[in-house]
């Protein structure tokens, strides 16, 4: 996979999830077991406000050919995708949400992955 296939893939990610998070903040909650009263969907739609915004800005710069630009976005994503799946992992040792925290870690440890993998290379040409 390409660096641009891969800023693209979690882009889109991000602009999906931000955008069930922001506009059906009740349905994207009850997915995950966790209540949803107006408090906590407020809460649910700054979170997607802020994947909504991450997602478009890996989205957009998917085709950056600077590589201080590309490095800052994967160090970025580096950081953010390892403190969400270590978030995720709590919630779900701690029953705050339910199965569907799986699904989380999954994808943040996917997207950390590719990150950290994409990071490390771009340090080997440098």
């Amino acid at each position: 996979m390409k660096l641009a296939a891969f800023l693209g893939l979690a882009g889109v990610l991000g602009v999906l999830f931000g955008l069930e998070f922001l506009l059906v903040p009740e349905m994207a909650l009850a997915q995950y077991g966790i209540p949803t009263e107006a408090h906590n969907q407020m809460q649910a739609r700054y979170f997607g406000t802020t994947l909504l915004a991450f997602g478009l800005l890996l989205w957009l710069a998917r085709g950056a050919q600077d590589g201080a630009t590309q490095r800052a976005l994967l160090f970025a994503s580096v950081i953010g995708n390892l403190v969400g799946m270590v978030l995720s992992l709590w919630a779900r040792f701690a029953n705050l949400q339910n199965q569907m925290a799986w699904l989380s870690v999954a994808i943040y440890g996917a997207l950390f992955v590719g990150a950290l993998y994409f990071l490390l290379r771009s340090g080997q040409r440098a």
